[in-house]
C-alpha cells in the first residue's frame, strides 16, 4: 500500500492562524504573507484532505465540524515543533538558547534580574523574553504557546499546568492607626460587615485566593473596592477610606514607621505559593530545569532575607 504523503506544515500553521484570527487579512498579516497565498493555501489544504475546513462569511471565516477536529490536532503538534525548535536551537554553541518567560511586574523588578543573572553564569548566550502579566494572564499565555515558563501563584487543579513550588508568603489585613483590631492581633467577625475593603481585581488569583479563606472562615464582606496597585491601596487605608488584605512584605516600611499596621485575618494564617508553571505534559529541558533550581534559591533567599514576599 502507497505511504500517504504528510501535511504541509506551512499549510498547518496558516491554517491554525486563520482559525484564531477569524479572517484572511489578519492570517496574511501576521504570516507576512499576502491574502492570495492564504487562501490558495487553504484550498490546496482542502483539495489534499478531500474535506472542507472553512465557512467564509465575507471577510470573515469560522471552522466546520472537522475543522475544529484539526486544530485540535494540529496545535499541540505545531508547538511541540516550535518548542523543539527552540531546544535544537545553537546546540552547536554551548549556553546558546531562548527562553520565554512570563511573570508578573513586581516578580520581573525583584526576582527576575538575579534568577537571569546567576543563569548566565553557566549559559551565557541565552537570549531571554519577558512578557509580564497576573497569574491568569501568564497561565493563558502557556497554554497559547507565547512563553515557556511562568512564575505564578500555584495553579488550580482545573488549569492542568505543571507546577515547581518556589516559595510562599503570607496575607494579612492592612489598617490604618487606631483601628480597634490592631490590639486583638485579628479581625472580629461582628465588625467585618461594616468594614470598607479595599481589594485586588476579581479576576485575580489572589482574589480568589481570599475569597475562598473568608468563606470557609465563614466571614461576609458587604462592601469592597477593586484596585491593583498596591501603593494606591496603602494610601487610601492611611487616609483611613477602608482596610486591605496585601502581603505583609508590601508594608514591611510602613509598619515599621507606624503608618499601617497588619492583623491576621483569623486563627488560620492566609499563604499563598508562588513557584515555576509549565504546559501539562512537557518535560523540561536542562536549561529550563536550571532555570527553575535558581529561581527557587533566589526566591527562598530572598523571603528569608525580607520575611516573606509580597509579589501581587
Amino acid at each position: 500500500m502507497r505511504a500517504k504523503r504528510p501535511l504541509d506544515t506551512r499549510q498547518l500553521l496558516a491554517f491554525q492562524m486563520l482559525a484564531d484570527v477569524g479572517s484572511f487579512t489578519g492570517a496574511a498579516k501576521n504570516l507576512y504573507l499576502t491574502q492570495s497565498a492564504i487562501s490558495h493555501s487553504m484550498k490546496a489544504l482542502e483539495q489534499d484532505l478531500g474535506c472542507r475546513l472553512l465557512r467564509r462569511h465575507g471577510k470573515k471565516v469560522s471552522l466546520t465540524d472537522a475543522g475544529q477536529h484539526m486544530l485540535t490536532v494540529i496545535r499541540p503538534i505545531l508547538q511541540r515543533m516550535e518548542h523543539l525548535r527552540d531546544e535544537l536551537e545553537g546546540y552547536e554553541k554551548f549556553g546558546a538558547g531562548r527562553l520565554r518567560i512570563g511573570s508578573s511586574h513586581k516578580n520581573g523588578e525583584v526576582l527576575l534580574p538575579q534568577i537571569i543573572g546567576r543563569f548566565r553564569e553557566d549559559f551565557p548566550r541565552f537570549r531571554f523574553q519577558v512578557q509580564s502579566a497576573d497569574t491568569r494572564g501568564c497561565l493563558e499565555m502557556l497554554r497559547t504557546n507565547q512563553i515557556d515558563l511562568a512564575i505564578t501563584l500555584e495553579p488550580t487543579k482545573s488549569e492542568e499546568m505543571e507546577f515547581l513550588p518556589w516559595f510562599s508568603d503570607e496575607l494579612q489585613l492592612v489598617v490604618p492607626p487606631g483601628h480597634p483590631w490592631i490590639e486583638r492581633g485579628w479581625l472580629n467577625k461582628k465588625e467585618v460587615a461594616s468594614q470598607n475593603f479595599i481589594l485586588c481585581n476579581k479576576s485575580s488569583y489572589t482574589f480568589t485566593l481570599i475569597m475562598d479563606y473568608l468563606q470557609q472562615e465563614d466571614l461576609q464582606i458587604s462592601s469592597f473596592v477593586e484596585m491593583s496597585n498596591v501603593d494606591a491601596v496603602k494610601e487610601l487605608i492611611k487616609s483611613g477610606f477602608g482596610i486591605g488584605v496585601l502581603a505583609t512584605w508590601t508594608v514591611r516600611k510602613e509598619v515599621e514607621a507606624k503608618e499601617l499596621h497588619t492583623v491576621r485575618i483569623g486563627r488560620r494564617r492566609l499563604f499563598r505559593t508562588w513557584g515555576l508553571s509549565s504546559p501539562p505534559g512537557r518535560s523540561l529541558n536542562a536549561p529550563e530545569l536550571a532555570f527553575a533550581r535558581i529561581g527557587e534559591e533566589v526566591g527562598c533567599q530572598w523571603m528569608m532575607n525580607h520575611h516573606g514576599l509580597g509579589l501581587t
